[in-house]
């Protein structure tokens, strides 16, 4: 014990010489530095928004320095934005599950991993599938309301729709497949 608490009181105490020889030396270098150093100015005051004419003349009225606010575009209509990924899984689910009869629904709950994906993977693929037939059909309709009023609008819709069903054929379809 007696080495011990020697060796602890030589680490304290040469731990205390240093600290005190590096407190002076880092003043003798902290002076040296600011002697090569140019003296600091501070850089002059900005003024304040000056208040036009009208402002000065009533001293009631408070002038607002001019702030320009940018905020982030809100997403589209798709009420999926603003649900959690849970959410949305949940009722992916309820969907799909509701799409079958409970016999159907026993036997579509069952998969084998190596042959085929589990029903979540099917509810959302079903559920994305709906929601792209959804918008595909809204397209469809105001292409053809469109077709009353605009005729060259209507078939620039109406190309747009088929560009979007080709785009989701493809992206869907298996690897190879035609």
């Amino acid at each position: 014990m007696k080495t011990a608490g020697s060796i602890l009181l030589c680490f304290v105490v040469t731990g205390a010489l240093s600290a005190a020889e590096s407190a002076a030396l880092s003043d003798r270098l902290k002076a040296e530095v600011r002697a090569n150093l140019p003296a600091y100015t501070p850089p002059p005051a900005k003024p304040a928004d000056t208040p036009t004419a009208a402002g000065a003349a009533d001293p009631d009225v408070l002038v607002l320095p001019k702030l320009i606010v940018k905020e982030k575009r809100i997403p589209t209509h798709d009420p999926d934005v603003w649900r959690s990924e849970r959410d949305i899984q949940q009722r992916a689910m309820q969907a799909y599950q509701d799409s079958m009869t409970p016999l159907e629904w026993a036997l579509n709950s069952w998969f084998v991993p190596l042959f085929s994906a589990p029903a979540s993977v099917r509810a959302r693929a079903a559920y994305r599938e709906n929601k792209l037939t959804e918008e595909l059909s809204t397209m469809a309709y105001l292409a053809e309301i469109g077709q009353r009023d605009d005729a060259q609008i209507s078939a620039a819709v109406k190309t747009a729709v088929g560009e979007m069903q080709k785009a989701d054929d493809w992206q869907s379809r298996p690897a190879g497949g035609k």
